[in-house]
């Protein structure tokens, strides 16, 4: 993929399945801080869902970013496993997103079809 830059929201299990996924990659991960006017720095929001549900977090990221008419993608890890792949590649390209920001909830990282799908993503 032709990503630069993950930001995430440390200290969760999320960011640290994010990270590990990352690992051998040359992909820089950047704490990402919802306070802090972060957004303007990042291309695009990818929001990692579980049957489509967002929570309320991600929820408030997604309509900022939407306000700054930022590219915004959502994938559903319980969707079909290529259409998920397909569409984050192809949302990646389209946009030219090099600095992206990933967010989910925790409970996403218990659920088999979130690791399946990220061994499939290509970092």
């Amino acid at each position: 993929m032709k990503i630069d830059s993950i930001y995430l929201q440390t200290e969760t299990k999320f960011a640290k399945q994010i990270s590990n996924w990352i690992m051998d990659s040359n992909i820089e991960i950047c704490e990402f801080k919802k306070h802090d006017n972060q957004e303007n720095e990042i291309d695009g929001l990818i929001i990692f869902t579980e049957n489509q549900s967002i929570d309320k977090d991600c929820g408030e990221l997604r309509d900022i970013f939407d306000r700054k008419q930022k590219p915004v993608q959502k994938i559903d890890i319980n969707g079909t496993l290529n259409v998920g792949v397909s569409n984050f590649t192809f949302w990646l390209e389209r946009n030219n997103c090099k600095k992206i920001l990933a967010i989910g909830a925790d409970s996403l990282t218990t659920n088999p079809n979130f690791e399946r799908l990220l061994s499939h993503l290509k970092a």
